[in-house]
């Protein structure tokens, strides 16, 4: 806006007619007040909006790093009162020191969600970008080279959905209570037509059918309570109320939704077991611009209140490489703590594929003592544990494997 607003216009109309009579014509951007109350005029100061918009022309020029000068436009404001308000504009130059060495890549990816827009500016990616709309789905993805990445974020199975998976698809295994079935993160290559994907459905199909031989804390004292109440009936009761058939487990499988998943290849078996390999931790700590991030998780279950199962997912992707990391985190209170990780780490300019498994595993009471002598001021002497950080970095390392896969 400029500084002729339908304030003056009005203002000077009144003033040529040596009255203070309203005009007929309604400001845009007159307050409820006055109309009602003809008499008093009230609503934004022209002054108010090209300070809004002044601030809004800083707030893009900070994120245009290309640029070193640009013009900023400022105003000052004479008169005390709406009607003799006057505004003068004036341009200044605002400069900006970029140091020398700071090195902005060149945007080399293409967003394929219209969802997710780039920046007109630097290039990035804005992502994820959720859209209200029904059934509810999130597919933000990004393209590099012959790489396209992707990933799917939707809500947790239907009820018809549940019922398949448990009678077909994955028959004989009591499901988590919460499935994220649809969602899923994948890459892939489309030169080489290769793809490596995380999700649900192939995630619980890893999950042992045997018994695992976790118990909870208290099922010692519960079964020898049940044994006990058994020597203490008469014999023909025995069989009716206690009999052996009550102590045994009826379904077999791993009710802590133990998986070793490390993600759907295709074409399989292309990675290659190499343990001498190691991922760049030198790149990968560059603090290097991330042009898409996504979280999700596939499947989660608080053990009936004694721990805790979840499958989460996290990726990030930089200009030049990426980095996947899946990990299965499990909580059996006063029991056991488990982790398996899964990192992928792919980069672009060599089409070189590094997937890196480990196993944790450590016992509760162990590494709840070195969460006591951390936060031996805190109220939640437990919050560590909740934390798959702070444990993934508390318990002991078991196994580690190595994979390797150069396209060409």
């Amino acid at each position: 806006m400029n500084g002729n607003s339908k304030y003056e216009d009005r203002s000077n109309e009144n003033k040529q007619d040596g009255k203070n009579t309203p005009s007929t014509t309604t400001s845009v951007f007159k307050s409820p007040a006055s109309i009602t109350n003809p008499g008093v005029l009230r609503g934004l100061r022209t002054i108010q909006i090209n300070s809004a918009r002044e601030i809004h022309a800083r707030t893009v020029a900070a994120r245009h790093p290309a640029m070193n000068r640009r013009p900023i436009t400022t105003t000052s404001l004479k008169g005390d009162s709406v009607n003799d308000t006057h505004i003068s504009s004036t341009t200044t130059t605002e400069t900006i020191n970029i140091s020398t060495t700071t090195t902005i890549p060149k945007p080399r990816h293409i967003c394929n969600n219209p969802n997710n827009p780039l920046c007109a500016h630097c290039g990035a990616t804005i992502i994820p970008s959720p859209q209200a709309t029904l059934p509810l789905a999130d597919n933000p993805s990004v393209t590099i080279d012959d790489w396209v990445v992707s990933t799917m974020k939707k809500p947790i199975l239907k009820t018809q959905e549940f019922e398949d998976w448990e009678n077909n698809k994955l028959k004989g295994l009591s499901l988590p209570e919460m499935i994220f079935g649809n969602s899923y993160v994948r890459i892939k290559n489309t030169k080489y037509n290769w793809s490596l994907e995380f999700n649900t459905l192939d995630a619980l199909s890893r999950v042992n059918l045997k018994d695992s031989g976790i118990r909870v804390s208290y099922s010692n004292k519960w079964i020898k309570s049940k044994q006990a109440k058994k020597t203490q009936l008469p014999d023909d009761l025995v069989s009716t109320s206690y009999d052996n058939q009550s102590l045994k487990i009826v379904n077999h499988y791993d009710w802590t939704y133990t998986t070793d998943y490390k993600g759907t290849e295709t074409p399989t078996n292309q990675l290659q077991r190499d343990d001498a390999v190691k991922l760049p931790i030198d790149k990968l700590s560059r603090h290097d611009p991330i042009i898409f991030f996504d979280d999700m998780i596939l499947f989660e279950d608080e053990l009936a209140d004694n721990g805790i199962s979840v499958f989460n997912i996290k990726i990030r992707v930089m200009n030049e490489r990426l980095l996947i990391l899946a990990r299965f985190f499990l909580r059996v209170d006063d029991v056991l703590l488990r982790i398996r990780d899964t990192r992928v780490y792919v980069e672009f300019n060599e089409n070189k594929v590094i997937r890196e498994y480990k196993e944790y595993e450590g016992n509760y009471n162990e590494t709840i003592a070195k969460s006591k002598s951390t936060l031996q001021y805190s109220r939640d002497p437990k919050a560590a544990l909740r934390d798959n950080e702070w444990v993934v970095r508390n318990i002991p390392l078991v196994n580690r494997e190595s994979e390797i896969l150069i396209l060409q």
